[in-house]
């Protein structure tokens, strides 16, 4: 099920895999809100499929919100994958986190072309069933920038997820030109 995007975003609850998909700056901006509210309640694991993360965003986000902010930044653990069998690993090590997990553009690591298609759709799988295992004890969110529909891979993702919310720019209106 697709949803236009909340304000502000809900906190996934275990029992389901939910998917993000909005574009840079905007992403950024709500993942870092939303890892800091996240780190106020408790520990939180953080996958970074894309190398993206900006520590030095939250580590702001964290500061404004009070001087207190190293507790909070401890509680927040970042791990980076660079391939497809990386992104395999970190979440079979993450299956049996309690802790919420945000998976930051995985699809990314699934871009490799020295990596033969099949073999990526089959790694695909795999990191599905680590998604699922992960998301049936654990709150787990997957955010992704947007890609074409006809993308196999975020067409599967979407298949799997349970709450797909979609950023949706809002149109500017045509202008009418007189002839």
């Amino acid at each position: 099920m697709i949803n236009r995007f909340p304000t502000p975003l809900p906190i996934p609850f275990a029992g389901s895999l939910q998917m993000l998909i909005a574009p840079n700056p905007f992403r950024q901006q709500v993942v870092t809100h939303f890892i800091a509210d996240l780190a106020r309640r408790g520990p939180v694991q953080v996958l970074d499929g894309g190398n993206r993360f900006d520590v030095l965003r939250l580590n702001r986000e964290l500061r404004g919100r009070g001087r207190d902010f190293y507790p909070l930044l401890k509680r927040i653990r970042v791990a980076r994958a660079f391939t497809c069998y990386q992104m395999i690993t970190l979440l079979e090590q993450n299956s049996g986190s309690k802790s919420p997990t945000l998976v930051l553009n995985p699809l990314t690591t699934f871009e490799d072309e020295s990596v033969p298609l099949p073999e990526r759709l089959r790694l695909l799988e795999t990191a599905l069933y680590w998604l699922e295992k992960a998301a049936k004890h654990t709150p787990t969110l997957l955010v992704l920038q947007p890609r074409p529909q006809e993308d196999p891979f975020l067409a599967r993702l979407g298949e799997a997820a349970h709450q797909v919310w979609a950023f949706e720019r809002p149109t500017s209106p045509k202008q009418l030109s007189y002839l």
